[in-house]
Parts: structure tokens; C-alpha cells; sequence
């Protein structure tokens, strides 16, 4: 009597196995293929201190109708510091310029604006923009120019973040 029992506990454990699907699988993999590379720039200027990371990825992209699908994206993230001996992360904003080329042919250049607001969102903030893919071949995303004001309880300091790019084969 124990048998059929067990046999039955076996056969609805491998239709549940079979037909559960881990959560990354809800979004539909993107066919595109995008591009995946990251690069950052620190810069210290005194007592203020200031770090900008720009990728290509992928991410979630809702859709009204249908499921989520991976769509390329850029980010930048942004994030800062003040302080002589002890440094600790530090309320800052930044205008910016970015631009994306395939193959050095320019596609698109956007202004961009970032703040950390720790009290609210944490020590970063990331901009995250889907961009639309051109066909197989070398991605480049360039941080133009950037200008992050370090804010803290009794003082301001400002800091100009040269350009620097990253660049990744994809799309295809």
C-alpha cells in the first residue's frame, strides 16, 4: 500500500521539477546579443572624491502587453566620498554627456544627470537607458564630460571627471 503512495509522490516531484521555471527565466533572453563590458574613473581632488562607472549590458524591460524581455541597456553610476584621514560616502550630484558609436560611427550622444541622496537612496545612484541594438559589431559608449558637486554638512566641492569609454563586440 506504501508503494503506490511513493510512486505517486515521485511522479507529481518530477512534474514539478519539469515544469517550475526559475525566476530568471521569466524575462525572454534578448536576441540581440548586446555588447557587455564595464570601465570606471575615480578622481580625488582634496578633501572630496568622486567615482563613475559606465556599462553595456542588458536588463528587464517591461512590455505593456506580453512577457519581459532582455533589451540592451547603458548605465552610469555614480558615487562619492569627503574626507581627510577617514573618508566616508558623501551626498553628490552630476550633469554629464554621453555618447554610443558602432563600428566609430556616432549613433546618439544624451545629456545625463545623477544624485545621491544617501538619506533616501543609498551611497549610489544608476541611470539605466535601453538603447536600441545596429547590427553586429564593436560598441563603444564614452563618457563625454561630467561635473559632480560633493555635497556635505558644511562644505561643497567640485570635481570635473575627464572622458573615458568602454567598448564591446555585440549585437549580433
Amino acid at each position: 500500500m506504501a508503494k503506490p503512495f511513493r510512486n505517486l509522490t515521485m511522479l507529481l516531484t518530477a512534474v514539478a521539477a519539469l515544469t517550475a521555471t526559475p525566476h530568471a527565466a521569466f524575462a525572454h533572453a534578448s536576441p540581440q546579443n548586446p555588447p557587455h563590458g564595464c570601465a570606471d574613473k575615480t578622481i580625488t581632488s582634496g578633501n572630496y572624491s568622486a567615482k563613475v562607472t559606465i556599462c553595456l549590458t542588458e536588463t528587464e524591460k517591461k512590455h505593456a502587453f506580453g512577457k519581459p524581455t532582455l533589451e540592451p541597456t547603458d548605465t552610469v553610476k555614480l558615487e562619492c566620498w569627503h574626507g581627510v584621514v577617514l573618508w566616508s560616502n558623501s551626498d553628490c550630484s552630476m550633469d554629464s554627456k554621453l555618447s554610443l558609436s558602432m563600428d566609430g560611427v556616432h549613433a546618439w550622444t544624451e545629456q545625463r544627470s545623477n544624485s545621491v541622496y544617501i538619506a533616501r537612496t543609498g551611497n549610489t545612484s544608476t541611470y539605466t537607458d535601453h538603447y536600441a541594438c545596429r547590427g553586429l559589431g564593436e560598441y563603444e559608449l564614452r563618457f563625454e564630460s561630467g561635473e559632480v558637486t560633493v555635497t556635505t554638512l558644511s562644505t561643497r566641492g567640485s570635481l570635473t571627471i575627464p572622458a573615458f569609454s568602454v567598448k564591446a563586440r555585440g549585437c549580433g
